[in-house]
């Protein structure tokens, strides 16, 4: 799909907040309500926009630690990658999990109540798995900019 720059101005301000109004969306973008509802239909159905969410603080939600863990599967199987991928995207505590380059194969943002929730996630889904062949937590201290808007040119 070809973006516009009417297309990324709306894109823009809908990335920092979705429960724009159409007339709000339209005085942001410099187009009229309907045409900025009518290009952010076209950005739904081409998946340009795949999601649209509210950002909670998991603090005020009663899950105030973060972990970053990083794991290493021990073989280069699709089968047990496939079989690793789906409990990440299944557990509740893991709200992001990608696959990167480097020493880690998979990196894992883990939200927990307290340690004893983290360590019998560490428990269950890493140390029982005889494929998983090395883990590194760090724990999160303070978040310094959590988001994932993507930075959109002119």
């Amino acid at each position: 799909m070809n973006l516009d720059a009417t297309d990324k101005r709306i894109l823009r301000a809908v990335q920092s907040r979705c429960t724009l109004s159409a007339e709000e969306l339209s005085e942001l973008c410099g187009v009229s309500p309907s045409t900025a509802l009518r290009r952010l239909k076209r950005l739904r159905d081409g998946r340009v926009i795949v999601s649209e969410v509210a950002v909670v603080d998991p603090k005020k939600v009663g899950r105030p630690l973060a972990m970053i863990v990083g794991v290493r599967l021990n073989r280069d199987d699709t089968k047990v990658a496939d079989a690793f991928i789906r409990r990440m995207r299944e557990h509740r505590a893991v709200t992001q999990c990608y696959f990167v380059t480097g020493a880690a194969d998979y990196i894992i943002h883990v939200s927990t109540t307290h340690m004893d929730e983290f360590d019998e996630f560490v428990r269950r889904e890493l140390i029982c798995d005889p494929h998983v062949e090395m883990t590194a937590t760090n724990v999160v201290i303070k978040p310094i900019k959590v988001g994932l808007e993507v930075p959109i040119g002119d």
